[in-house]
């Protein structure tokens, strides 16, 4: 007696259409797309007071020609840390020194290969965000007296 036929792997069972496992491919994207949007769900659920917190620097970061909403808003550690990215995966470095100028502090900086760096920056006593900078503008702004 032979085995029937099974789309996905053990460890894919969490991936459901209307309840059951996929059997098609098309009924394995939707089930992939489905998973991905719960879980993408939680991460914005995660970062709602975050992303509350950030709303009031929208219009100043606007008079700088700063639009957040051309960015990608997430978190890597289940909401404690704002992650900002370029949509081209590149350096940000204007939005980084209007921060710097809107009262974030320097917190942390960690090397993110040749060019650039990822830094930390702080508002208050929670709203933490992270972005990617080139290395010198990292450099440029502890010289001018932020602390690291």
């Amino acid at each position: 007696m032979s085995t029937p036929f099974r789309l996905i792997s053990d460890w894919q069972k969490h991936l459901k259409v209307n309840g059951r496992e996929p059997k098609t491919l098309e009924e394995l994207a939707v089930a992939k797309a489905d998973y991905e949007h719960g879980r993408r769900l939680a991460e914005i659920k995660a970062l709602r007071a975050k992303l509350a917190a950030l709303d009031q620097f929208l219009p100043a970061l606007a008079e700088r020609g700063i639009q957040l909403a051309h960015r990608d808003l997430c978190t890597y550690d289940h909401g404690k840390t704002v992650r900002i990215q370029t949509a081209m995966c590149s350096r940000d470095d204007k939005l980084f020194s209007a921060l710097i100028d809107l009262g974030f502090r320097e917190i942390e900086r960690k090397d993110w290969g040749t060019k650039e760096e990822q830094v930390k920056l702080k508002f208050g006593r929670s709203l933490v965000v992270t972005i990617d900078v080139t290395k010198a503008v990292a450099i440029a702004a502890t010289d001018a007296g932020v602390p690291a």
